[in-house]
């Protein structure tokens, strides 16, 4: 009887040499950053919505942007709210989703603008002040 597979070693590591790219981790989006190496997918697909109305269902298409990681490159797991920086991109940390044997998928949410100031409210441009109290 042989031992236990070492995933990280045999299976995780090849697939991140092969498919893998170079990226930047951010932890908790304030620290400094670290390089690893993550198999990242922007993929689009098609899901398919019925209608309840009676109408013939549509087909929307969606971007699942994610990237597969190997647990072991990091010095404390990642978690909701890190930054990627990918392709010179900020992407942020919606979920980690592990799986049983050393890797993870991070479900991505694009995240460019999100420290960009917020546009001039008309509100205040056309004279209207909010309440003492608000």
């Amino acid at each position: 009887m042989t031992g236990p597979v070492d995933w990280d070693r045999l299976v995780l590591g090849p697939c991140q040499t092969v498919f893998g790219e170079s990226v930047q981790w951010l932890q908790g989006g304030t620290a400094a950053a670290i390089t690893l190496t993550g198999i990242f997918d922007n993929g689009w697909k098609a899901m398919d919505i019925e209608i309840v109305n009676g109408i013939d269902p549509a087909h929307v298409v969606s971007a699942d942007a994610r990237l597969g990681v190997q647990l072991s490159q990091f010095p404390a797991p990642p978690a909701q709210g890190d930054i990627f920086i990918i392709r010179q991109s900020r992407w942020i940390v919606r979920e980690v989703m592990p799986d049983s044997h050393g890797a993870a998928d991070c479900l991505l949410n694009k995240a460019d603008q999100i420290n960009e100031p917020l546009p001039v409210s008309t509100a205040r441009q056309s004279g209207w002040s909010a309440p003492a109290d608000y």
